[in-house]
C-alpha cells in the first residue's frame, strides 16, 4: 500500500520510539489503527453509495426502455440500442450499395421473358384449335 521496505520500516519505528517514547507508543498505535478503520469504513460506505446510485440510474433507464416498448416508441429504443448511430449508417450503406434500379430492371426483363413465353405457348395452341374448327366447318359444309 505505502510501498515501505524493511529498512525504511525500522527507521520509522526507531524515530517513533525516540519521539513518542516506549510508554506512549502502544496508545498512539491503537489510536492510529482506530483512525485507519474509520477511514476504511468511510471509504467503503462511499463506494457502496456510489454503487447504489449507479444501480438506481440503470434501473431508471430500464424502466424508461420498458415504457418505450409499451408505448411503441421504437425511435427511443433504437437510440438506446445504438446511441452513436453506427448500425443505422451500416444499414444505409448496405441499402445504397444494393442497386435497386438494376434489380427492378432485371425483374422487368424476367416479366418480359415470361410474357413472350406465354404468348408463344398461346400461339402454338391456337393453330391446333383453329385447325379443329376449320375441320368441323368443312365437315358441316359437306353435310349441307
Amino acid at each position: 500500500m505505502l510501498d515501505i521496505g524493511g529498512w525504511e520500516f525500522l527507521i520509522v519505528a526507531f524515530v517513533l520510539l525516540m519521539v513518542v517514547g516506549p510508554k506512549e507508543l502502544p496508545k498512539m498505535l491503537r489510536g492510529f489503527t482506530r483512525a485507519m478503520r474509520q477511514v476504511r469504513s468511510m471509504a467503503s460506505e462511499f463506494t457502496r453509495g456510489m454503487e447504489d446510485l449507479a444501480t438506481d440510474s440503470e434501473l431508471g433507464d430500464l424502466k424508461n426502455t420498458i415504457a418505450d416498448v409499451k408505448s411503441g416508441n421504437l425511435t427511443g429504443i433504437a437510440d438506446k440500442i445504438d446511441p452513436a448511430g453506427e448500425l443505422k449508417e451500416s444499414v444505409a450503406e448496405i441499402k445504397s450499395s444494393a442497386d435497386l434500379d438494376a434489380t427492378s430492371g432485371e425483374l422487368a426483363g424476367l416479366k418480359d421473358v415470361g410474357d413472350e413465353t406465354s404468348q408463344q405457348m398461346a400461339s402454338a395452341t391456337k393453330p391446333d384449335a383453329g385447325a379443329k374448327k376449320s375441320a368441323k366447318a368443312k365437315a358441316a359444309k359437306k353435310k349441307s
